[in-house]
């Protein structure tokens, strides 16, 4: 099935890295699909009030319209916000009611970097793991106490919602959404033509976040961005080693290295960690989740998971409020 419109939302100000190169993405990923399945993308912008989106430093966009003029979409993408999101939060009330209402019908949400204030503003990002620019590391904390704020991710990905740390992260969703929603074959397009080169000029917010350095390791770094939106795959170290070009003992040297974990010990925290989200806000039984989750035995999943939480899964989620 083709990938038939996607609804791009910013506020004033924005960053004109975002604005520019969604532009391009979408306009090569609707020509790619267009060629391969025979119908083309449809990518409208909007702004609260139908003016165009501008950046900081002047750069403007048109907007097709306003928040009350906002169609059936198939993907929303969140432009980033720029400056003290105080002040543009509280000019976006009117956008909180309609990304509750993307969510509830199932819509997937990107949020780019900043743009996660919006999420959370709206009360989506309740109890869920949630990452943001590290450059408002601080004020989305302490906005936000309610958030289970993950400052050393650089992707979250929770019930259709997804926060990213930066675009580098925000492409690598962006290619998991196409190949996804639209097609393998667009979705390489798009990782051929702007991940590739993206990562030759790899940016320095993707490694030191909030005054902290994590680790410097770029091979290891996109292994991670890799499995926070492939965590269900069927997925073994030599696959693993194979992205980074190393053998699987160098590649669990560097990881654990880079991480402090084993790399399938990080794959396993993420797993649980949606294993949480499916039990809170979905009605799957247990056995569902599991397979989701990519656990052929449902019952080695619930072994993990009383493991971790101390209690089973389905102890876990009669427990919630």
């Amino acid at each position: 099935m083709a990938l038939r419109h996607v609804t791009l939302y910013g506020c004033t100000p924005t960053l004109s890295l975002g604005l520019g190169i969604t532009q391009d993405i979408w306009a090569l990923a609707s020509l790619v699909q267009e060629r391969v399945l025979g119908q083309g993308i449809s990518v409208e912008l909007f702004t609260l009030d139908g003016e165009p989106l501008a950046s900081f430093s002047g750069m403007q966009m048109p907007a097709q319209g306003g928040v009350d003029s906002l169609p059936d979409t198939d993907l929303v993408i969140l432009h980033a916000l720029w400056g003290d999101p105080a002040p543009i939060l509280e000019r976006q009330l009117a956008l909180l009611p309609q990304l509750r209402r993307w969510h509830e019908n199932g819509v997937p949400i990107l949020a780019l970097t900043t743009a996660s204030f919006l999420l959370a503003e709206a009360g989506l990002l309740d109890d869920r793991a949630c990452t943001t620019h590290w450059h408002q590391h601080q004020a989305f904390a302490e906005r936000y106490p309610q958030v289970d704020f993950r400052k050393e991710r650089f992707i979250t990905a929770s019930g259709e919602l997804y926060c990213v740390a930066g675009m580098n992260a925000a492409l690598e969703v962006i290619v998991h959404l196409l190949d996804r929603m639209s097609c393998t074959q667009v979705a390489k397009a798009i990782e051929e033509m702007f991940l590739m080169d993206f990562r030759r000029e790899y940016s320095s917010e993707f490694i030191a976040v909030g005054g902290q350095t994590y680790h410097q390791d770029e091979s290891i770094l996109q292994v991670q961005q890799w499995l926070e939106i492939h965590f269900a795959s069927h997925i073994t170290l030599q696959m693993l080693a194979n992205k980074t070009n190393m053998s699987v003992r160098t590649f669990k040297r560097r990881f654990k290295e880079a991480t402090g974990e084993a790399p399938m010990q990080f794959l396993q925290q993420l797993r649980l960690e949606q294993g949480k989200d499916m039990l809170r806000y979905s009605q799957k039984k247990v056995s569902e989740i599991a397979w989701a989750l990519g656990y052929e035995d449902p019952g080695h999943f619930n072994r993990l998971f009383k493991r971790h939480f101390a209690a089973t899964p389905a102890r876990w989620r009669k427990n919630q409020p």
